[in-house]
């Protein structure tokens, strides 16, 4: 068996009814296939080409009724991609953004991810607070385990006149971000003088 692959997201809170289906392009970045779907990190799983067995599905709950309704739906969309309801570790979250309840959310995170995996993390839905839950896992997790962030992240969808406009709809690959982040840590470990000019220099900026 292979490494492991997880997907870290969080189910949106939109009531109801207002979840639709569409192609998020990719943007700056290029994909081998498109799927029409709800969820942006659907359109990541889909790149993958290998045994759907060794796939892990991380999703962010609250106990928000539509956000319910919005689960099954997502189960169903992975279903389309072979992926199994056991294969799914809701991770539930409190709607409270104090602090120390989201440093026991990040913990709960970062505990589903097993070692020797491969992480791709979505930005897309939830609360700002979730969003910055799934970021920095995606921060530590290198730190703390055997596993290699792939890719992070974010969908979006404009809306016109109250509707959705999907030709508009893009998929932006933050990972730079993380790269970035791990330059600077190379940097300051070579106690190097002027680390901003020398990232600068580095992306000739």
């Amino acid at each position: 068996m292979g490494m492991k692959r997880v997907y870290i997201t969080s189910v949106p809170l939109q009531g109801t009814g207002g979840l639709e289906k569409g192609v998020y392009q990719p943007c700056g970045f290029e994909l081998g296939v498109n799927v029409e779907t709800s969820f942006p990190i659907i359109t990541v799983l889909a790149q993958e080409e290998g045994n759907r067995e060794d796939v892990k599905v991380i999703a962010l709950r609250t106990e928000n009724g539509d956000a319910a309704d919005n689960y099954a739906e997502f189960l169903r969309q992975l279903a389309g991609q072979g992926i199994r309801e056991d294969q799914v570790a809701p991770v539930s979250v409190a709607e409270d953004q104090r602090p120390d309840a989201g440093i026991r959310s990040l913990f709960r995170i970062t505990g589903e991810i097993p070692e020797d995996s491969l992480v791709y993390a979505d930005l897309t839905f939830g609360t700002k607070p979730m969003s910055i839950m799934i970021l920095y896992a995606a921060a530590f997790i290198e730190k703390l385990k055997d596993a290699e962030v792939q890719g992070i992240y974010y969908g979006e969808l404009p809306r016109r006149a109250g509707k959705a406009d999907w030709e508009r709809a893009r998929l932006y690959d933050l990972t730079v971000y993380k790269y970035l982040s791990d330059v600077i840590d190379q940097l300051n470990g070579l106690n190097v003088s002027d680390p901003e000019s020398a990232l600068r220099e580095l992306l000739d900026m």
